[in-house]
């Protein structure tokens, strides 16, 4: 099982149970993976789910990662590289305004299909190792990284064993598939075309990515949303006769989830509803110096709370207590299979999902389906106003907003889940041996 270091967010949920309930089901797994990369927020106590499982690590070799420490010493001579460096940012790591930083755009001409490029170009070889010692049935990778997939099917070709791969995000259909040349699209392209036409199995986490995947050479692709764990999840415990509490679970990005319209959005409810004078939104995730600026800027951030990186469970614990689970996706190119891990996680406490993003898409139409929650126009702020403003009421007046439908979120736990997929490497294993 291949894997580079995922998050601790959806990801690394995902991968991690997926390894926790295929020992569970009887397979041996072995999994070859990176060591961590410095700077990203890690959860050990993930590492209690899989205790016992084998693990073969290699250095991770991030191409960004090491861009950043070449750079750094350019932060301390800032004005003699005022033209290199955007305003506000320091040289290799952090952003201004949402701004990619230095060393991830230089990266994106060195590194197709992504950072794990060079930790990847290892994996063939180790697996032939670990085949000799160990005598695998077959390969399953998950990505992002595209890297980790694409080493994958070079190993399964070299040793003879077929591969499942573990699509949790689109490839060529990324948000962020944004590259300097037509060569570097073309090639990242390519890259996604070779791995679906070796896989002998396909997963994707939405019918828009499976879609994808046969468009680009796979025979065909099974759908294994996220999920959650019921074991996993506190019980929705909002505080009652307390002023309204959102709470955002991850890292705000500047092209996945920027929180900047509902700031403005939260400014300018206040003015027209009292009873949202003093609600509050908490942030569970690392730290971004630009989403604190955009609170501030907005004139909220008296209200906002960045907590910082939490181990899950801490943060599951936290999120409970509030009123809505805040989820933030951009409508665009891209954005239509995207459903982001910590939608999950609100619908297994069974907290209301309040979603920024595209009604059309993966995310909006199970929120809506589910009723799990509302559904506010990416863009329109003048609606998010006006949602604000019936959340405060409602909660003031003690009225559920929603009533999930527990016969629609049956699907998404991840004990059932995997089932799923250990069915699928049982028929490409048989497929193998039957060649």
């Amino acid at each position: 099982m291949y894997e580079y270091p995922p998050s601790a967010g959806g990801g690394g949920q995902r991968i991690t149970k997926f390894t926790r309930y295929l020992t569970a089901a009887g397979w041996s797994l072995h999994v070859l993976t990176a060591e961590l990369v410095p700077g990203r927020p890690t959860d050990n106590s993930l590492l209690a789910e899989v205790a016992g499982v084998p693990v073969t690590k290699l250095p991770a070799r991030h191409v960004a990662a090491a861009i950043a420490r070449m750079l750094k010493p350019l932060r301390f001579a800032r004005p003699m590289v005022a033209g290199t460096v955007a305003a506000g940012a320091s040289a290799g790591s952090g952003v201004s305004g949402g701004q990619r930083p230095l060393s991830s755009r230089i990266s994106r001409w060195l590194a197709v299909p992504d950072d794990a490029l060079f930790w990847s170009k290892r994996v063939p070889a180790v697996a032939k190792r670990l085949h000799a010692e160990h005598g695998f049935s077959a390969i399953l990778a998950s990505g992002p990284p595209y890297s980790t997939l694409v080493a994958a099917v070079r190993a399964g070709r070299e040793l003879g064993l077929p591969v499942v791969v573990d699509m949790r995000d689109p490839w060529v259909g990324n948000l962020h598939a944004k590259w300097p040349t037509a060569w570097h699209q073309r090639r990242f392209a390519e890259l996604e075309r070779e791995v679906m036409t070796a896989a002998a199995g396909v997963t994707a986490v939405s019918d828009v990515i499976a879609e994808e995947c046969i468009e680009m050479g796979a025979s065909g692709a099974i759908v294994i949303p996220n999920g959650f764990d019921p074991t996993d999840m506190p019980r929705w415990a909002p505080v009652e006769d307390a002023p309204l509490k959102l709470a955002f679970l991850g890292q705000f990005s500047p092209r996945l989830s920027d929180p900047s319209d509902i700031f403005v959005a939260l400014a300018r409810a206040r003015e027209i509803e009292p009873r949202l004078q003093h609600a509050t939104i908490d942030v569970l995730g690392a730290e971004s110096p630009w989403a604190i600026e955009a609170a501030e800027q907005a004139g909220v951030a008296d209200a906002v709370t960045f907590h910082g990186f939490k181990p899950y469970a801490e943060a599951l614990a936290a999120v409970s207590s509030a009123d809505a689970g805040l989820l933030i996706l951009p409508d665009g190119p891209g954005s239509a299979g995207v459903y982001s891990g910590k939608l999950f996680d609100y619908l297994g406490m069974g907290i209301p999902v309040l979603l920024y993003g595209p009604a059309k898409g993966a995310a909006g139409k199970l929120v809506a389906g589910a009723n799990a929650g509302l559904v506010v126009p990416f863009g329109d702020v003048d609606a998010m106003v006006r949602t604000l403003c019936e959340l405060a009421v409602a909660k003031a007046e003690h009225r559920a907003v929603t009533a999930p439908d527990a016969d629609v979120l049956a699907p998404f736990d991840r004990t059932k889940q995997v089932a799923t997929l250990s069915a699928e490497i049982e028929r490409v294993v048989r497929g193998a041996d039957a060649r």
